[in-house]
């Protein structure tokens, strides 16, 4: 599997686009479409900033912790099976109360739309990761696409009722949970082996 694939698959799954569509409250669905558009770009601006300076900073961040890339392998394998378990259980990528916070007012462009959904624990473990493992460059550009493409999911019109279309996104979620485990232990595996 060539780098960017691999990038593409690990940030889908820490991200995991279907998860954040099936977290949006039905009353965001029914907010002003150009308050819910601000809403979203100030999101992913936010989270992009936060997946860059991650990736950019990886070095730095693993010189702070005191710990070899490979031993961070196997912390970013467990946050990211923590990130996973919501998904699987839920369809979801938040619980309830903190979906209720997305409104269209600034706040809620950091918390919860920038972190935790666009820029998820588990993704900012794998911006850390994979920046020196497989370069910075390519990470934050397919970190970037990947959050572009979550936050376009959450601001696309519906084509189908809320109902069935968060159903819908639920099963994606689940499924892609279940892919961020299969990343998340072979990331542990890895990390094991290296060190």
């Amino acid at each position: 599997m060539t780098d960017i694939l691999l990038l593409l698959a690990v940030f889908w799954a820490a991200i995991n686009p279907p998860a954040s569509v099936a977290s949006l409250p039905e009353t965001f669905e029914g907010a002003d479409p150009g308050g819910r558009t601000r809403l979203l770009v100030g999101g992913w601006l936010a989270a992009g900033v936060l997946l860059v300076v991650a990736t950019m900073m990886h070095g730095q961040f693993l010189d702070l912790l005191g710990v070899a890339a490979p031993s961070f392998d196997i912390a970013a394998g467990i946050v990211m099976l923590a990130g996973a378990w919501r998904p699987l259980l839920r369809g979801r990528a938040i619980d309830e109360s903190t979906a209720s916070l997305l409104d269209t007012s600034d706040r809620a462009a950091l918390i919860p739309l920038a972190m935790p959904l666009l820029a998820s624990p588990a993704a900012l473990a794998a911006a850390i990761s994979h920046g020196g493992r497989v370069g910075e460059g390519e990470t934050i550009v397919v970190a970037l696409v990947v959050a572009s493409l979550a936050a376009l999911a959450m601001g696309a019109e519906p084509l189908l009722q809320w109902r069935r279309r968060q159903a819908l996104a639920g099963v994606l979620a689940r499924l892609t949970g279940g892919f961020l485990v299969f990343i998340a232990v072979a990331l542990i595996v890895d990390g094991v082996f290296s060190v």
